[in-house]
């Protein structure tokens, strides 16, 4: 087996990316340990430790890697998997649901990468599925994409900050609606196997950055396709019908 007793940590195992990983992981004879909000939701194995934490508080976030630590002895991979998507919700004022999207997002997955470095100090590999969201501003994904840009500032600066002594591995996923977690679970897999700093979904994005390097001006219309779409999914929820409170018990 290729990963045969590798020891990997997976945040949001119960997620259809989680469940796509979760499958070749254990297939090829990994150790795996997974926090999740729902680990009920998660099939057992014999190689499998499921913890019940919600990945986007720092206490529970820390006592999931402990006890990673305490159960496998040493933690190889650690894939930060967990994060709060919105789309069309962002000129909403809601101060507790910005403040969520941003510590799911971005400070708990910092606050899980200082711990890491701080506990192991050589061999970590970290993986991190990023967004192409966060590349390109995207009308409709600004709340979205501006906490994905946090923590990928963090990421680009933390890994020339601490060296050598760790590995770190960006997958950058599609657009949220054209993303297939199978697919997007082989490319985490292929990252583990063979690590590499960045990674697309699909080859595709890697050309349409080109291009956008060399021809910026496309963006403009990039915008335009996506403040149309939005401007439907508006329109779809202005229009949909009202449910009326009844009187019935």
């Amino acid at each position: 087996m290729k990963l045969a007793s590798k020891k990997i940590v997976l945040t949001n195992g119960s997620s259809p990316l989680g469940k796509e990983l979760l499958s070749l992981l254990l297939g090829e004879g990994a150790l795996v340990v997974v926090g999740d909000i729902n680990p009920e939701e998660i099939p057992s194995h014999g190689n499998l430790h499921k913890y019940k934490i919600d990945p986007c508080k720092p206490d529970q976030i820390e006592r999931l890697i402990e006890s990673a630590i305490e159960t496998l002895d040493k933690i190889d991979v650690f894939v930060i998997n967990s994060e709060q998507f919105i789309y069309a919700e962002d000129e909403k004022e809601n101060w507790a649901g910005l403040k969520y999207l941003f510590q799911s997002n971005s400070l708990a997955p910092i606050f899980a990468i200082q711990k890491l470095t701080k506990l192991i100090s050589v061999g970590l590999h970290i993986i991190y599925v990023s967004s192409e969201i966060s590349l390109y501003p995207t009308p409709g994904y600004a709340l979205y994409g501006s906490s994905k840009l946090a923590f990928d500032y963090f990421w680009d600066s933390y890994r020339k900050q601490v060296g050598k002594n760790f590995q770190f591995s960006k997958i950058v996923a599609n657009v949220p609606s054209d993303q297939n977690p199978k697919r997007l679970a082989k490319k985490v897999f292929r990252s583990i196997l063979r690590p590499k700093q960045s990674r697309f979904e699909v080859w595709t994005q890697g050309m349409q950055k080109k291009f956008f390097e060399i021809l910026p001006f496309l963006l403009f219309f990039r915008s335009l396709l996506y403040g149309f779409r939005l401007k439907e999914e508006k329109l779809k929820k202005n229009s949909s019908p009202q449910t009326i409170p009844t009187n019935e018990i």
